[in-house]
């Protein structure tokens, strides 16, 4: 919506443009000015996109008006009337690209022809104006934040920006979802700090770590990301751009929820797994095919689901059961040792040792005193 400001001493004539306004088919914001004075005040505490000035008027008259006002604003457009068809007023209009010079009474047509031509006029300085690095630069950050009123100075900016990518980065490797939100919206709030940044700069960061999330979701990132990264240099607002970073950042998030679901799966799994076949020889590799699982992957969500090691939680089910048999049989320490996963009987004796501060036998002897 374009402000219009109709400055003229006579009230009927400012109603009268009021009229013809109300019917025509543009919508504007109006103001109203009774002399030249006045107008000249709200042309200096407003935006005033067109001005239609009379050009007899107190303290300051239409050309003088529209002298000081080209000053403060170069692109405002100005139509004149006036009830005086004197040249000398048509030459001065016109030496201040006014729009044009109009005779009281004002004729509807005409008026409605010109108030066309006007507003055609700036629509199509405001798409020029639009395409620009300039529009962008002001309009990137839909609000600017009372600590950008001041010039903020970042030395170290790129080697924070640096380390917080690094930790979004190592989040992802480590699918830390709830680590990886709070890194991600940090990044984002800083930048909606740091309006006088060049934008070119904020998109190439947000494709960084568009990226970054990306690898996340693997069968998705070389189509995705070209798409994606083309959307982050063709927005023309930040928020547009944190929108689209917060929709990958869910994808990414819910992705690492369903692999804790289908870990936690896996590692009940493997715990099953051990526990009805600890007599067997046991490797990482063999109990990750058992579930399709990477076996430093599994190694990992297992020592921190259990907080044990795969090892550790083989070994303690195998000296369980050694303790069961020890216990309620009549076996051979040998025969305990092969039965329980340890063809190595003297390794298997120094390992129950190790664990419960004596050997299987004496062990065996003390639970029946």
């Amino acid at each position: 919506m374009y402000t219009l400001l109709i400055a003229d001493d006579e009230a009927h004539e400012r109603d009268l443009i009021r009229f013809l306004l109300r019917d025509s088919k543009h919508i504007l914001h109006i103001l109203e000015a009774q002399n030249g004075r006045d107008a000249f005040e709200q042309l200096s505490n407003n935006h005033v996109d067109i001005l239609l000035c009379d050009i007899e008027m107190p303290f300051l008259n239409g050309i003088e008006l529209a002298k000081k006002v080209k000053e403060q604003n170069p692109d405002i457009e100005i139509l004149f009337f006036s009830g005086y068809d004197d040249f000398v007023y048509v030459k001065a209009a016109l030496s201040l690209k006014a729009v044009s010079y109009i005779l009281k009474p004002v004729d509807p047509t005409e008026f409605d022809k010109l108030l066309t031509e006007i507003i055609s006029r700036l629509d199509s300085k405001k798409i020029e104006f639009a395409k620009s690095d300039q529009y962008i630069e002001a309009h990137f950050h839909d609000t600017i934040p009372e600590i950008a009123a001041k010039e903020i100075n970042h030395p170290s900016i790129d080697t924070a920006t640096s380390l917080a990518l690094q930790n979004i980065e190592s989040a992802v490797k480590m699918r830390q979802a709830e680590q990886l939100s709070m890194q991600v919206h940090t990044l984002l709030n800083s930048y909606a700090q740091l309006p006088n940044l060049s934008h070119i700069y904020i998109r190439y960061i947000c494709t960084s770590l568009l990226k970054i999330l990306l690898a996340a979701i693997p069968k998705q990132m070389d189509d995705v990301l070209q798409e994606a990264a083309g959307e982050i240099y063709r927005f023309r607002r930040f928020s547009d751009i944190v929108e689209l970073i917060e929709h990958y950042l869910s994808l990414v998030v819910n992705t690492f929820n369903q692999e804790q679901n289908a870990s936690n799966y896996a590692i009940f799994q493997v715990e099953q797994y051990i526990r009805e076949h600890y007599h067997e020889e046991l490797t990482l590799n063999s109990l990750a095919d058992l579930v399709y699982l990477n076996p430093n992957y599994l190694s990992n969500i297992f020592a921190q689901a259990t907080g044990c090691t795969l090892s550790k939680y083989i070994k303690q089910i195998r000296m369980e059961k050694a303790q069961e048999l020890l216990l309620n049989t009549n076996m051979k320490v040998t025969d305990i040792s092969q039965s329980v996963g340890y063809p190595n009987t003297s390794y298997f004796c120094k390992s129950f040792q190790k664990l419960y501060g004596t050997t299987p036998e004496r062990f065996r002897q003390g639970s029946k005193q």
